[in-house]
């Protein structure tokens, strides 16, 4: 998907806390480095690290180009738990123009059984909200800057 935004931008909104905020979930913080953790909470009166809250780990990046991760905890009562375990996650940043970016995902380890079909297909419908919350939040910070 192509998002309305700079390359900078795109990339503080997936390695920051603060980024992480405008547009994954309301309880959110990532530790940016290899090995480091991106956690979310969709739960505005959880906290993060509670039985609601979705761990990936970062398992490598090449900074402003692409991010890979691997959830390796999930909420209480997802129901692909045990297929996600077997799958990981690469983002592709490609800068179109200096203010216009374009964000790929590549979901990678799915298998053949049903709940990995299931769990790619729930995904599938998921990054693609995401990547328009992710524009939404990035227009939505450009016109707050333009005030």
């Amino acid at each position: 998907m192509e998002i309305d935004a700079s390359l900078d931008s795109v990339w503080n909104a997936f390695t920051t806390t603060e980024g992480v905020k405008s547009w994954v979930a309301p309880l959110a913080d990532i530790d940016f480095r290899i090995g480091g953790k991106w956690r979310a909470n969709y739960n505005v009166k959880g906290k993060l690290g509670d039985d609601g809250t979705i761990e990936h780990t970062i398992l490598c990046y090449d900074p402003k180009r692409m991010m890979s991760i691997r959830t390796t905890k999930c909420p209480k009562g997802f129901p692909f738990a045990a297929a996600v375990k077997q799958t990981w996650t690469v983002f592709y940043f490609t800068p179109v123009t200096k203010s216009r970016t374009r964000v790929r995902v590549v979901g990678l380890g799915y298998t053949d059984s049903e709940q990995s079909r299931q769990l790619r297909s729930f995904l599938d419908q998921g990054n693609r909200q995401s990547l328009k919350q992710l524009a939404k939040a990035l227009t939505k910070q450009r016109e707050d800057r333009s005030k």
